[in-house]
């Protein structure tokens, strides 16, 4: 007596009598509970029946089993005088069986591939089951000196109309300026050259530093981005340079006079690269940049 569940009465009656390798005419069968479809997936119920075998009556004993007892009887019981109840039945040592041998299953090595990348096509050979990748090559074509001439000339065609692009904006700013530009393979330095020098770097530089985040900007749309751009108004930039040198070297006495963080003011990322490595082997004091740019503003504190 075992219960059946299916999606329907009739899936679950035909799933027991296949476990129970009976058929319908062998089996009693009760419904336990109908199916239910529930309401979105909620409360869905399964149709469950409860199979159970009816007994066989003796009639339907096959006749070979029969037969297979009759012959198990001797055949001194079958002679006149003796009683065929007084004669004891010798079962039939069954014969010994020789079980087959099992054969050994041979299992051939599975070949093995790994994972290789996209640009590497892997080679495998079943005799040795290996995995042969061929090596891609990294190796950068090497340019022509056509090419290299081209792109010179790229690079010097775009740096000239930056020159003629800045000269536009600052004249829009009231400022009368030249300028004297050195350019390399990888950089471009220009030097403005006006009796305006105060309003072009303004306060703290700011007017030229954003000058020449803009000059970049125009140079990586015009396919130069591996060009680095830099701007400066009568040698600004070293004259700075020279004053953030002394700025980190009296923050960092500030910090370990006072033992508390000591905050400059926000400067662009290559001002912050100066300080950065101004006190990079100032063993009393250690640094660091917090906030997020254009605030962005390095800081001093004292190592404990």
């Amino acid at each position: 007596m075992t219960v059946f569940e299916g999606n329907t009465v009739a899936a679950a009656t035909a799933a027991g009598l296949k476990q129970l390798h009976l058929t319908r005419e062998q089996v009693e069968l009760e419904v336990l509970a109908e199916p239910k479809k529930g309401f979105l997936g909620i409360g869905k119920q399964a149709a469950q029946v409860r199979l159970t075998a009816k007994p066989q009556p003796k009639s339907a004993v096959p006749a070979r089993a029969a037969s297979m007892a009759a012959k198990s009887t001797p055949s001194a019981a079958t002679d006149a005088g003796v009683s065929a109840a007084a004669v004891t039945t010798k079962t039939a040592t069954p014969a010994k069986t020789t079980a087959p041998k099992t054969q050994k299953k041979v299992v051939m090595p599975k070949p093995v591939i790994t994972a290789a990348p996209v640009s590497e096509k892997p080679v495998v050979t079943a005799a040795a089951s290996t995995v042969i990748t061929k090596p891609a090559d990294t190796t950068a074509p090497e340019r022509t000196p056509e090419q290299i001439a081209a792109r010179q000339a790229a690079n010097e065609q775009a740096v000239r109309d930056l020159s003629a692009y800045l000269l536009e904006v600052v004249k829009q700013l009231g400022i009368t300026a030249d300028l004297d530009v050195d350019f390399g393979n990888r950089y471009a330095t220009l030097n403005f050259d006006t009796v305006k020098q105060g309003l072009l770097i303004g306060k703290h530089g700011r007017t030229i530093n954003a000058l020449q985040d803009l000059a970049q900007v125009y140079m990586n749309h015009h396919g130069a981005s591996h060009v680095n751009v830099v701007l400066d108004v009568d040698d600004y930039r070293e004259r700075r340079e020279e004053t953030l040198e002394r700025l980190a070297e009296s923050t960092a006495r500030e910090a370990i006079a006072t033992g508390k963080q000591v905050f400059l003011d926000p400067m662009p990322s290559f001002e912050r690269k100066l300080i950065h490595a101004e006190l990079a082997n100032n063993r009393h004091v250690t640094t660091f940049s917090e906030g997020r740019d254009p605030h962005r503003a390095v800081v001093v504190a004292a190592r404990k």
